[in-house]
């Protein structure tokens, strides 16, 4: 069998050229000798137009005109499905897809893992993020951010949505790196004639929840094009922790564990060996001050977002047609953060020094503080701004015999400002060592208690600033049409090639603006990718021959190889079949292996972090780390093996009916995973990633090899390495499952759905010879996701209702008295009416979700409820109009 191989030579690179130029000429090639081929105009002249656009379509999961991704499975999300959910943006839509890992959360939550980014992503079968590739109308888009750069879905408006195609099978044979879970694909609209409006209200009467959307689009068809004009704006408004009553770090009140941190605003304060709770003096660990510091932060980030989506399409003659399409975002998003930590230690000769009754410091001996700057200091408000401009430029020429020729050029950028203030820590000890009531640091009171200007040399404006730019420059020629005839039809075959240029440009910097700001990372990297690829759809049977036990039976064979710069290159093929023994069923299959390179955003330079006062188990307390992160130049690609088998049944004894079974199973390898602290101190094989008590010398080529990002104590007690590395692998299974099934009526018309996934299997080795663990039914691998909807229309008014569903699962974190996590259940209800006398296609339509106002199940950690499948908004309620003119 093949395997994924990247091989490292340089004359790969040369033969990625030929053999681009190769499948190019062999495409012109088989175009000539199509052209010799009979023609078949009485057929053509009988298409519908409709059947003529259909056989135009390039389908998600093939490079070939007019047919379906064959033995895969697809999710499709069309605009009806858009228009009764009516997301607020395409977030919004993501979070509503069982198939994606992030089903059933606040879109608004930035993707986990996602370093310093924001954005929501697909992540199908919650294999990692890294393991979907997201394509824009069929091309890939600049990655967002600085650090796990990837595309941001976000930035289309959802007016200008036509369909989303989700195709949870490895695609590498078609697409290259990225596929292994899968592709979804955001299809854009060629259907908009005249102004179309549509705005979105949504609130919380529950907490201060608040999420608005206006888009504004503008089309034109007419008979050799179409041209489309969209812009959204959308906005949400959070409500604080405080104001959700269970998102607490303590949660005995619910039979939970007290988990309270006890860096405070009222100091603890360490000497000798006994620590003493202020301003109480009490010692002891139960009478330690303790506290809830996230309060005041936003459940979620706010943000604003304008997008902008323009395309056009004209035929010039009978032969040549010209597209584009232009698309623009900013995006902004800002949360409160949490009290920035201090660890000082103050000298007996500190005139606002307070100790114990009867206590005294020995010669040289100091008291540590341990404290956070609320009451001191407001708390810090992390920003970001991120913008993407993209450009894309096609031309679809007929070659004759139904080939087309299609060239496409993109060009698109991202730029990102990443900005989180804090506190100058190294200025807050060297003022603690002051002797005078004027300059000295009390880090026993609070701001009244302290000198203005002591507080402003402090909090002086320093400030983690990351400014990044992504860059992608794509050309893509690829022919496709029909080869010779078959029993059911013509086999058919697309070859083409693809270049794109990647590159990232990152600027690092730390500290109090100025001549001693830190410089941490200055990085501008690129690689060039070159690929040719080929694909064949066979079909031996189909309506037009088919015979019992054969009503269908085709084959696809497609193959791609990828050279990358600095990496080598890489052959993937893939092989699906379609069967159908009878009219009411179909069984296919699929098998593949794919890849995904390193993005660039994880091979940037490493930078290292001063973290300070950490408590770390099994090593110690008022410890200082030197956290060496960020980027690894030396990542190599994780590979993939993937294969599905399913069923379609479309009984004929029940019409309408039609539901679809789905086994997949996806061996992972070589993944690229960022060690823990828990990893480095407590698990053997990540013993590599810390060194504890390290000398001097150490030190120093510590720093060196990352540079720091703020500035570094005297006292370094490990040094930690927690960029990103090659290690481990996973093998995941499961089903998903799909039902939709119509029934007319003489009073109305019923619609019933469900879509459902359910994982079978989760299993993974971290490190090589460890063995596996099977997670399945952990917080990392939940069971079952499903939503599921009945729906009932009558003329004008449609209602419908859904079922969210998310399993239970077991909480394997330690020290939990409760472990089990129960399954939830949330209910969400429209009511839509069209209102043709007021103006032709206008729309009202109002929506709850969570209806019954449920929590989410309790999960004992510090918010009370688990964020990556779960939400904490309760109820909410929305406003939606919609009109054409």
């Amino acid at each position: 069998m093949t395997r994924t191989l990247f091989l490292k030579s340089g004359g790969l690179h040369r033969a990625a050229f030929m053999a681009g130029t190769a499948a190019l000429a062999f495409t012109l090639a088989a175009a000539a000798q199509a052209q010799t081929a009979a023609a078949q105009p009485a057929a053509d002249a009988a298409m519908t137009a409709e059947e003529e656009e259909a056989a135009e379509i390039v389908v998600t999961g093939t490079s070939i005109r007019g047919v379906a991704p064959i033995g895969s499975p697809m999710v499709a999300i069309d605009q009806e499905f858009v228009k009764v959910n009516a997301p607020a943006n395409l977030s919004e839509l993501l979070s509503l897809i069982p198939q994606l890992g992030n089903f059933g959360v606040n879109h608004e939550v930035a993707t986990t893992g996602r370093f310093r980014t924001g954005g929501f992503l697909p992540n199908i079968h919650n294999i990692g993020i890294f393991a979907t590739l997201a394509l824009f109308n069929g091309h890939r888009m600049a990655a967002v951010g600085g650090e796990a750069v990837l595309p941001d879905p976000g930035m289309i408006p959802v007016l200008a949505i036509g369909r989303v195609e989700v195709v949870a099978d490895g695609s590498s044979a078609v697409y290259g790196s990225d596929a292994v879970a899968g592709v979804a694909n955001f299809v854009y609209r060629r259907d908009m004639d005249g102004f179309e409006a549509q705005g979105t209200y949504g609130f919380s009467p529950e907490h201060s929840y608040e999420k608005r959307n206006l888009a504004l689009g503008w089309g034109k068809k007419w008979d050799t094009g179409n041209v489309m004009i969209v812009g959204e704006y959308s906005a949400n408004k959070s409500p604080t922790n405080e104001e959700i009553p269970f998102i607490r770090a303590n949660q005995t009140f619910r039979g939970g564990r007290d988990q309270r941190g006890t860096t405070c605003s009222l100091p603890n304060v360490t000497i000798g060996s006994t620590v003493y709770a202020y301003p109480s003096f009490a010692t002891g660990n139960a009478n330690r001050n303790r506290c809830e510091n996230a309060l005041a932060q936003e459940v979620v980030p706010e943000s604003k977002r304008f997008s902008l989506l323009a395309t056009v399409r004209q035929e010039l003659n009978d032969t040549v047609t010209l597209w584009a399409e232009g698309n623009y975002t900013n995006l902004e998003t800002s949360r409160v953060a949490n009290p920035r930590n201090m660890n000082i230690t103050v000298p007996a000769n500190n005139p606002y020094l307070l100790l114990p009754p009867g206590v005294t410091l020995g010669a040289n001996q100091t008291a540590s503080v341990v404290r956070n700057g609320e009451g001191l200091f407001p708390n810090p408000i992390n920003s970001q701004k991120s913008e993407v401009i993209g450009l894309t430029l096609g031309a679809d020429v007929k070659l004759g015999s139904s080939w087309l020729l299609n060239i496409m050029t993109h060009y698109s950028k991202t730029n990102d400002f990443n900005s989180q203030p804090e506190i100058d820590l190294i200025a807050a000890q060297t003022l603690a060592n002051a002797t005078t009531l004027a300059t000295a640091f009390n880090p026993f009171g609070q701001a009244a208690q302290n000198q203005a200007s002591v507080l402003s040399q402090i909090n002086n404006g320093f400030t983690q600033i990351n400014d990044s730019s992504q860059y992608l420059r794509q050309l893509m020629v690829k022919a496709d049409g029909p080869l010779f005839a078959l029993g059911g039809g013509d086999a058919r075959m697309a070859v083409g090639t693809e270049f794109r240029d990647e590159q990232t440009q990152q600027l690092q910097v730390g500290g109090v603006p100025g001549p001693t700001q830190l410089l941490v990372r200055d990085d501008n990297i690129s690689r060039f990718v070159a690929a040719a690829f080929a694909e064949v759809n066979l079909p031996f049977f189909t309506a037009q021959n088919a015979t019992p036990g054969f009503q269908r039976l085709e084959v696809s064979l497609s193959a791609r190889y990828d050279h990358y710069q600095q990496l080598g290159g890489t052959f993937n093929p893939k092989i699906g079949v379609v069967w159908a023994p009878a009219r009411d069923i179909s069984l296919r299959g699929s098998w593949s292996t794919s890849f995904v390179a390193p993005n660039l955003g994880l091979i940037t330079s490493i930078f290292g972090v001063p973290q300070i006062g950490l408590n770390i188990a099994g090593f110690g307390n008022n410890v200082n780390i030197y956290n060496q992160g960020g980027g690894n130049p030396a990542l190599t690609p994780e590979e993939a093996k993937t294969y599905s088998f399913g069923v379609d049944l479309t009984p004929t004894f029940i019409p309408n009916l039609r539901l679809s079974v789905t086994y997949y199973n996806v061996t992972y390898k070589n993944l690229v995973y960022k060690p823990t602290q828990a990893d480095a101190f407590n698990n053997p094989f990540f013993s590599f990633a810390v060194i504890r008590n390290p000398t001097p010398a150490q030190v120093v080529a510590a720093i060196a090899a990352a540079p720091p990002q703020s500035p570094v104590p005297t006292r370094i007690d490990a040094i930690f390495q927690s960029f990103a590395i090659n290690v481990g692998q996973r093998v995941i299974d499961g089903l998903d499952i799909d039902l939709s099934y119509k029934v007319p009526t003489s009073f109305g018309t019923f619609n019933l759905t469900a879509n459902a996934n359910r994982q079978l299997g989760f299993r993974q080795e971290l490190a090589p010879g460890t063995g596996f663990q099977d997670i399945i039914g952990q917080q990392s691998a939940i069971k079952w996701r499903g939503r599921g909807g009945l729906s009932w229309n009558l003329d004008d008014l449609t209602v419908s209702g859904f079922m969210t569903y998310v399993g239970g699962f077991t909480n394997i974190t330690t020290g939990t008295p409760f472990p089990n996590v129960k399954s939830w259940e949330t209910f969400d209800m429209t009511v839509q009416y069209n209102l043709p006398k007021v103006l032709k296609g206008s729309q009202i339509q109002l929506r709850g979700s969570n209806i019954f106002n449920r929590w989410p199940p309790f999960y004992d950690g510090t918010q009370g409820f688990f964020s990556n499948a779960h939400s904490p908004f309760g109820r909410t309620l929305e406003l939606t109009l919609r009109t054409r003119f």
